[in-house]
């Protein structure tokens, strides 16, 4: 065998086993990974729609503070019985939940809406701003508003300081 062949060979076989560690590496890792952490759950119990379920989250992250949202109470022709919240401020090692005040009339307090759908998380980091965008449903076939709630306070604390 010649001295390029052999060098061919040994390149080979390099190559074979250094993709191998890494395939092992990848697949340790992914063992390795944390649990599953629990950050909401649905508090309604209205009979007009479905319970124990929480759809549609939308998050987004800004250094270490998260906030997520989500439908609560999913109606099973469209929207939900409100919108919850989920924020951490340590890169999801703590986290503090509620739901929209003022939102829904299942909302504490109540609001003008029957129903809520679509939530989606945005940060303006010019002036240290949450804001939740969603929509309040009138009826399931009729007409929506565009709403979006902030938060006053960077996100950080319960629900009463969203509006």
């Amino acid at each position: 065998m010649s001295f390029v062949s052999r060098y061919r060979w040994r390149i080979g076989i390099g190559s074979f086993f250094a993709g191998m560690a890494l395939v092992l590496a990848i697949g340790l890792q992914a063992f390795a990974a944390e649990a599953l952490v629990q950050i909401s759950s649905d508090p309604y119990t209205n009979r007009t729609s479905n319970h124990k379920t929480q759809v549609e989250p939308d998050t987004f992250a800004f250094g270490s503070t998260v906030v997520s949202t989500i439908q609560s109470g999913r109606f099973f022709d469209g929207g939900a019985s409100n919108i919850g919240f989920a924020t951490s401020t340590n890169g999801g090692a703590t986290w503090t939940h509620g739901f929209l005040p003022s939102s829904t009339v299942f909302a504490t307090p109540a609001g003008p809406y029957p129903r809520a759908s679509d939530p989606s998380v945005a940060y303006d980091a010019k002036h240290n701003v949450w804001m939740i965008s969603w929509l309040g449903i009138k009826s399931p076939s009729g007409p929506v508003d565009v709403l979006v709630s902030r938060s006053i306070d960077g996100g950080s604390r319960s629900a009463h300081l969203w509006w």
